[in-house]
C-alpha cells in the first residue's frame, strides 16, 4: 500500500488562507454581537434566527479552512454573508437598511478570496437582490419600514455597487497577478539558490560530492571515529593513462569515462562510505568504521578490480586502471589537506611500482615526495637556465664500420647533482608537461648540431631524435619540427624521429596524421626498442616506418640465450621482408657485433664503438672514424690492384 504525499502549499495559497482565517473570525465575532443586539435590544427573532444560521454555516466553513479547503471555505463565507444580509434587508428596511452597506465588502472579499466564477455569481446575485428588493418596495409587494423607495434610489444603489464591484475586482486582479509574479520569481530564486547550493557541494559531471563537501564528510568521519573508536581511511584514486584517453578520443569520451568510473566506485563501496570527485581524473573515497587497515586494503583491492574492467563507449573499447594511495586516521595526518597530500604521495608510489596498485602511506614516502617536488622545481629552472645538454651516440654501418649517423640523447647538467641521465627525470617531465618545452629545445639543438657537422664536411650524417607521446598529444609537433629545420638550415631528409610501439597503439589515428604531415618534409621514422612492446605487422604497414631498433635486452644476450637469439633473428628477417633497416642497440663487444653482422643486421649502436659524447668529443671521434675508413678503403684498393 502506498501513501500519497500532499503537494507543497504555495506562498500565495498560504497568504489567502491566513487572511481568510482572520476574516472568518472577525465575521463570527461581528455576527455574535449582532445576534446579541437583536435579541436583547430589538427582540427581532427573525433576524436572530437568520444570523444564527449564518454563524453555524461559518463555523462549518472554518472547519473546511483548517483542512486546507480554501476555495470551499471562501465560497461558504461569501454566500452565507450574501444570503443572510439579503434576508435581513428583505425583512427589515429594504434598500434603506444599513445591511446593504455590507454588499461592497462582500464583493471585496469575493475579489480577494474567490475565483472568477464565484465573483460573477455573487455579483449577479447582489444586483438581482437590489432590483428585487427595490421592485418589491415600488410595487408594494411588501411594505418596508420607515422609508419610501423609488427607481432613483434603486439606480443610485446599483451604480454605487457596480462601480465599487468592478473597481475592487480590477484592483484584486492586479494584486493577485502581482502576487503570482512575485511567487514565480521567488520560485526561480529558490531553484537557482538550490542549484547554486548543489553546485557548491557536488560535482556537476559525476554527481559525486566535490572537494568542499568531501572535506566536511571527512571531518564528520574523524569526529565519529574519535567518539566511537576504530579507524577511518582516505583513499586517493587516480586513473592511469587518462590523459591519453582524453587527448586521443576527445573530451566527450573522457567525460563519459569519468562518469562510468564514478558509478563503479559508488557501486563498489559500502553504504556508510563516501565517494567524492577531487578534480580531473582524481577521486577520493572516505571509509568509516574500520577495525583495522586490512579492511581498507580489501576495499581498495575490490576497487582496483572493478576499475580495471574494460569500458565500451560508442565504438570504442577502453582499458582502464587506477592507482590508489591510502592514509589512515588519525595517525597519518593532522588536517584534511595533510591527509590528502599524504594519500597523494602514496598514490604516486603505487604508480611508480607499476600502476593498478594500492599503497599505504609511510614516512619514507614523504621523503621521496620532497625529492620529487625538488626535482620538478629544478626541471622548471633548468629550462630557463639552459642546463640541458645533448650527448650523441654514433650509429654505425656494420658492413663498412662507418659512422653514418648519431642519436641525440638528453642529459641534465644539474648544478648540485652533476650530469643526470633522462631515466631520473624524464617521467616527471612528461607527467608535468615540461617535456613540451624540453622537446622543442632538443629538436632545435640536434638539428643545429647536425647542420654544423655538414658544414664541417660530414655532409652525409643523419641525426635521430626520440619523441615523447606527450609531444604528439599536447604539443604542435609539425610546427616545432619545421621551425627547427628552418632555423638550423638542415634538410628534412637528414632527420629521423624515433617512436615507441606503445605510442603507435595508444593514439594511432592522431600519430598517423602527424607522421604523414612530417613525412612530406622528408623526415624518416623508426621504432625504438622494437620487440619489447606490442609488435604488430598491421601497425608497421600502416605507419610506413623506415627502420626498427632491436632492443639492447635481446642484443646483449644473443651469444648466451637461444631465445633472445631467435627473437633477434626473427626481427631481422621480419624487417627485411618489409624492406626495413634494422639497428641493434647495446653492442658492447666484437663477438656480438660480428654475430649481428652475420645475421644480416644493417646498423649498430653501443659502447663497442663509443659511449654517448658531447658535440666536441663526438666531432673528434667522427674525424678519426672518417680517416680510418678512408685508410681502410685505400688499403683495400691497393690490395686489389696488386692482385
Amino acid at each position: 500500500m502506498t501513501t500519497g504525499h500532499k503537494p507543497p502549499v504555495s506562498e500565495l495559497a498560504r497568504f489567502r488562507a491566513q487572511r481568510l482565517t482572520q476574516v472568518y473570525w472577525i465575521t463570527l465575532v461581528g455576527l455574535g454581537v449582532a445576534i446579541i443586539a437583536n435579541w436583547k435590544i430589538s427582540a427581532d427573532l427573525t433576524t436572530v434566527l437568520i444570523l444564527s444560521l449564518a454563524e453555524i454555516l461559518l463555523i462549518w466553513g472554518l472547519r473546511d479552512l483548517k483542512n486546507n479547503k480554501v476555495d470551499q471555505a471562501a465560497s461558504i463565507l461569501l454566500w452565507t454573508l450574501s444570503l443572510s444580509l439579503t434576508g435581513s434587508i428583505v425583512i427589515n428596511s429594504g434598500l434603506r437598511d444599513p445591511a446593504l452597506l455590507a454588499y461592497p465588502a462582500i464583493l471585496i472579499f469575493a475579489a480577494l478570496f474567490g475565483n472568477t466564477r464565484l465573483f460573477i455569481s455573487l455579483f449577479s446575485f447582489l444586483i438581482f437582490s437590489i432590483i428585487f428588493v427595490g421592485a418589491t418596495d415600488i410595487y408594494q409587494w411588501k411594505e418596508f419600514k420607515q422609508f419610501t423607495i423609488n427607481w432613483t434610489n434603486i439606480t443610485d444603489a446599483l451604480i454605487i455597487l457596480i462601480v465599487i464591484g468592478f473597481t475592487v475586482r480590477f484592483q484584486a486582479l492586479d494584486l493577485r497577478n502581482a502576487l503570482k509574479r512575485l511567487e514565480r520569481e521567488n520560485e526561480k530564486f529558490r531553484v537557482s539558490e538550490a542549484k547554486a547550493s548543489y553546485l557548491a557541494q557536488y560535482d556537476s559531471l559525476t554527481g559525486l560530492p566535490n572537494r568542499a563537501l568531501c572535506e566536511n564528510r571527512f571531518a564528520l568521519a574523524l569526529h565519529t571515529q574519535q567518539r566511537r573508536g576504530g579507524l577511518c581511511a582516505l583513499l586517493f584514486i587516480d586513473l592511469d593513462n587518462f590523459k591519453t584517453i582524453n587527448d586521443s578520443l576527445g573530451h566527450s569520451i573522457g567525460d563519459a569515462v569519468l562518469k562510468t568510473i564514478a558509478d563503479r566506485i559508488t557501486d563498489s563501496i559500502r553504504a556508510s562510505d563516501t565517494a567524492c570527485r577531487f578534480g580531473g581524473d582524481e577521486f577520493i573515497v572516505i571509509l568509516t568504521d574500520l577495525q583495522d587497515a586490512t579492511q581498507a586494503e580489501r576495499i581498495s583491492t575490490k576497487l582496483l578490480r572493478t576499475l580495471s574492467k574494460p569500458l565500451q563507449l560508442e565504438q570504442h573499447f577502453i582499458d582502464t586502471s587506477a592507482s590508489i594511495g591510502i592514509v589512515l586516521a588519525p595517525q597519518d595526518g593532522d588536517s584534511f589537506d595533510a591527509y590528502c597530500k599524504n594519500a597523494d604521495i602514496a598514490m604516486y608510489q603505487a604508480k611508480a611500482d607499476g600502476k593498478n596498485l594500492c599503497r599505504f602511506f609511510n614516512d619514507q614516502m614523504n621523503t621521496l615526495s620532497k625529492e620529487r617536488f625538488e626535482l620538478i622545481t629544478g626541471l622548471r629552472s633548468a629550462i630557463k637556465r639552459r642546463e640541458f645538454r645533448l650527448h650523441y651516440q654514433p650509429k654505425i654501418s656494420l658492413a663498412s664500420g662507418k659512422w653514418i649517423g648519431a642519436e641525440a640523447l638528453l642529459r641534465w647538467q644539474h648544478p648540485e647533482k652533476g650530469l643526470l641521465a633522462p631515466g631520473i627525470f624524464m617521467d616527471l617531465a612528461e607527467e608535468t608537461g615540461l617535456i613540451i618545452d624540453i622537446g622543442k629545445w632538443v629538436l632545435q639543438e640536434a638539428c643545429t648540431q647536425c647542420r654544423i657537422w655538414h658544414d664541417q664536411g660530414f655532409d652525409s650524417l643523419d641525426i635521430a631524435v626520440n619523441l615523447s607521446s606527450v609531444q604528439f598529444s599536447r604539443g604542435n609537433l609539425e610546427r616545432e619540427v619545421k621551425k627547427a629545420l628552418r632555423k638550423s638550415g638542415l634538410d628534412g631528409h637528414y632527420l629521423e624521429l624515433e617512436l615507441t610501439e606503445s605510442l603507435l597503439l595508444g593514439d594511432a589515428e592522431n600519430v598517423r596524421t602527424q607522421v604523414d604531415k612530417l613525412r612530406a618534409h622528408g623526415i624518416s621514422f623508426s621504432i625504438d626498442d622494437f620487440g619489447t612492446g606490442y609488435s604488430n605487422l598491421s601497425y608497421l604497414s600502416k605507419f610506413d616506418i623506415e627502420s626498427l631498433k632491436i632492443d639492447q635486452s635481446f642484443v646483449r644476450k644473443i651469444l648466451n640465450s637461444e631465445q633472445d637469439l631467435n627473437i633477434t633473428i626473427a626481427i631481422i628477417n621480419f624487417a627485411k621482408s618489409l624492406g626495413l633497416t634494422t639497428v641493434a642497440e647495446g653492442i658492447e663487444d666484437a663477438k656480438i657485433m660480428a654475430k649481428l653482422k652475420a645475421l644480416g643486421c644493417d646498423l649498430g649502436q653501443g659502447y663497442y664503438w663509443s659511449k654517448p659524447l658531447d658535440a666536441e668529443a663526438f666531432t673528434q671521434q667522427l674525424q678519426q672514424n672518417l680517416s680510418k675508413c678512408s685508410a681502410d678503403t685505400s688499403t683495400s684498393g691497393a690490395t686489389e690492384s696488386n692482385h
